[in-house]
């Protein structure tokens, strides 16, 4: 049977129910809820089990908290939980690996349980009777009707089947062109730019030779930015958690730090590296970067492709 996740939040005003797409972008840094600005609202996160499209039964129900901020966003609070329950929780483990002796360290296991308090609550059963109900659509009487939060940003048009396979075919030629514009040298680049733009003089596709225009100009500059180190640059270092077989990883926590130049930024992720050391295990590694602004999205926290 297939799974699938269903979002509710407890506001004063009633249950609500949230879309898998303001959720992520909630998460992502990209939504915001100015509704619930400065506040701490519970959330539920409901794993469904699936017969086809219809849903059978309630897998697992997890209740936590989103705190929003002064513009109704989440994700910055999100990313500093999420770190705290991988320190508190590494922690936790390490300790409890230690042999037991007559002198006890409590310090570990009260931390992850000041975490839980703080990042966790559990449902009632008039909590998981109204989600059933909303997913079942059982009407009861007096029972308000459920409504949809909505996030701050404007939902997106519907695609259409053709308009995905169209995309998908798109989204292929694009990472070909950027896979040419990314082995150029600046020259090289220079050049492509050029005649781009006047092949968009006399071409019928003239907005797509001015999109590789405007992408070789974009590689070009993040050549002469890391040359010459000018320009604002970012400190990254990250926390990856790896799978058993260290062949692939999921960020566990990124921090970064914005300076005026590349050697700048090269002394904070020394010093950033360092502090994060202590969180290296066997099967979380800590690495460090700099990026040019032309190559980070500070508001996400996100590298740009």
């Amino acid at each position: 049977m297939a799974l699938s996740i269903r979002f509710y939040l407890f506001a004063e005003d009633g249950l609500k129910s949230i879309s898998q797409r303001v959720m992520t972008s909630l998460i992502r840094g990209k939504d915001a809820m100015p509704q619930y600005a400065g506040t701490k609202q519970k959330v539920a996160d409901v794993i469904l089990e699936n017969e086809g499209k219809k849903p059978v039964r309630i897998e697992r129900v997890q209740g936590s908290y989103l705190t929003f901020d002064e513009n109704g966003q989440v994700h910055k609070d999100l990313v500093a939980s999420g770190f705290a329950a991988l320190e508190t929780g590494m922690a936790l483990e390490e300790a409890l690996k230690k042999p037991q002796t007559k002198i006890v360290d409590l310090t570990p296991k009260l931390n992850r349980e000041k975490w839980e308090r703080e990042n966790r609550w559990t449902l009632s059963k008039e909590d998981l009777e109204a989600i059933a109900d909303d997913i079942w659509r059982r009407k009861r009487a007096g029972q308000p009707k459920v409504e949809r939060a909505k996030g701050a940003a404007p939902r997106p048009p519907k695609l259409t089947w053709e308009a995905e396979d169209a995309l998908r075919e798109i989204g292929k030629n694009l990472m070909t062109i950027d896979n040419k514009l990314r082995w150029l040298t600046e020259p090289a680049l220079k050049g492509v730019a050029f005649k781009a733009r006047e092949n968009a003089k006399v071409e019928a596709d003239a907005a797509m030779w001015l999109g590789v225009a405007e992408a070789a100009d974009r590689c070009r500059e993040i050549l002469v930015r890391r040359r010459t180190g000018r320009g604002v640059w970012y400190a990254i270092v990250q926390l990856l958690k790896w799978d058993a077989s260290r062949r692939t990883a999921e960020t566990a926590a990124s921090f970064h730090e914005r300076h005026n130049s590349m050697a700048e930024a090269e002394d904070a992720a020394r010093r950033m590296l360092a502090e994060q050391a202590k969180h290296f295990y066997s099967d979380i590694s800590v690495e460090a970067e700099v990026l040019c602004e032309l190559e980070w999205d500070e508001e996400a926290g996100t590298r740009l492709l």
